[in-house]
C-alpha cells in the first residue's frame, strides 16, 4: 500500500486572490463545537489579529484580484475591533462574516445594515447550524446554541440580509433531505430560501472532530492520479489566502499548521503549494469549494 511517506505530494497553483480569508480570532469563540477543525472554544485565551496589521493586508490586496474578504475566527464578532475591520474591508470588496450567531441581536443587525449601506459592496452572513433540527444541532454545537442561532438569523432576515446557512454534514444526510429540512426551518421565519443560501460541506478531520469522532486514516492524502480527476478550480487554495496570527496561509483549515504557512505578507507569500496535509485530501475528495462561497458551481 502506497503510504504518505513513500511519494512527493503534488503542487497546486495560486490562479489569483480572488479571495482573501483574516483569521481575527485565532482559537477564541463562544461555542465550544464537537467538530471545530480549529479547536477554537470559550476556554481558549483570546487573541486578536492586530488592526494595523490588517489594514496592513487589505491594503496590499488593493493590488490584487480581490472579489471577496472573508471573516472568520473562532468567532469574528468577538474582535473588539470588528465595526472599523467590516468598515476597512467593504472598501476593497464584498464581505462574508462567518459566524455562529449568538451576537447579532436585533441592535447588532440594525447597525451592520447601516454600516452596508454606507459603502458600496454587501455584507454576507454566514450562520453555522448543523442540523435543521435543535436536537441535533445542539448536540454538536451545545445545548441552548439552536435557539441562539435561529433568533440571530431571524435578525438579519428582519433587516433584508441574505444570510447562508453553513452546514458541515456530520450525520452523513442526504443532501436533498438537508435542503428541504432547512429550508422549512428558513421558511418558518418568513424567508424564501434559494440554493444559494444553504452551503452543505463535509466534516474536516481535524481538532475537535479528530477527538471525539476519528481522524485521517493513513491513506487518506492527495495523490497526482487523483489530483488529475478532479476540478482544479475546486480547491480553495487555487483563489485564496489566509491572514493569520503568524503569518500568510494558503488555506483557512490550515492556519495551526506549519505547512499551510507561504509567506510573512502577501507581497512575498508563496503561489505554489504542496497538497501535503491530510487535510487537503477532504478537497480533493469531494471535489467540492469547502470554504469559499458557492457564487457559481
Amino acid at each position: 500500500m502506497q503510504t504518505q511517506l513513500s511519494f512527493k505530494a503534488p503542487s497546486i497553483g495560486l490562479r489569483g486572490l480572488n479571495n482573501l480569508w483574516i483569521q481575527l480570532t485565532t482559537s477564541a469563540c463562544n461555542l465550544k463545537c464537537r467538530h471545530c477543525y480549529l479547536s477554537c472554544m470559550p476556554s481558549n485565551k483570546p487573541r486578536f489579529l492586530p488592526l494595523d496589521k490588517i489594514k496592513s493586508a487589505i491594503e496590499e490586496a488593493k493590488k490584487m484580484q480581490v472579489e471577496e474578504i472573508y471573516l472568520q475566527g473562532g468567532e469574528p464578532l468577538l474582535h473588539p475591533d470588528i465595526n472599523n475591520i467590516i468598515r476597512l474591508s467593504l472598501k476593497l470588496a464584498n464581505v462574508t462574516i462567518l459566524t455562529n450567531g449568538l451576537l447579532i441581536n436585533d441592535k447588532k443587525a440594525r447597525f451592520l445594515r447601516q454600516i452596508e449601506q454606507d459603502h458600496d459592496f454587501e455584507i454576507i452572513f454566514r450562520v453555522g447550524l448543523e442540523h435543521y433540527t435543535e436536537a441535533k444541532n445542539d448536540e454538536i454545537r451545545g445545548k441552548g446554541s439552536f435557539k441562539k442561532a435561529v433568533s440571530g438569523i431571524n435578525n438579519l432576515i428582519r433587516y433584508d440580509f441574505n444570510p447562508i446557512i453553513s452546514v458541515v454534514n456530520i450525520w452523513e444526510e442526504d443532501e436533498q433531505s438537508l435542503k428541504k429540512g432547512f429550508f422549512d426551518l428558513l421558511s418558518s421565519l418568513n424567508f424564501e430560501a434559494d440554493d444559494i443560501n444553504l452551503k452543505i460541506i463535509p466534516p474536516v478531520k481535524f481538532g475537535e472532530y479528530a477527538k471525539n469522532y476519528q481522524g485521517y486514516e493513513e491513506d487518506e492524502f492527495v495523490t497526482q492520479e487523483e489530483l488529475d480527476k478532479v476540478d482544479f478550480e475546486k480547491f480553495d487554495c487555487a483563489s485564496s489566502r489566509v491572514i493569520g496570527e503568524n503569518g500568510v496561509y494558503v488555506c483557512p483549515m490550515l492556519v495551526n499548521d506549519p505547512r499551510g504557512k507561504v509567506g510573512s505578507s502577501l507581497n512575498d507569500s508563496s503561489k505554489k503549494f504542496f497538497l501535503e496535509p491530510s487535510i487537503c485530501y477532504t478537497c480533493q475528495k469531494n471535489n467540492v469549494k469547502i470554504l469559499n462561497n458557492n457564487w457559481a458551481n
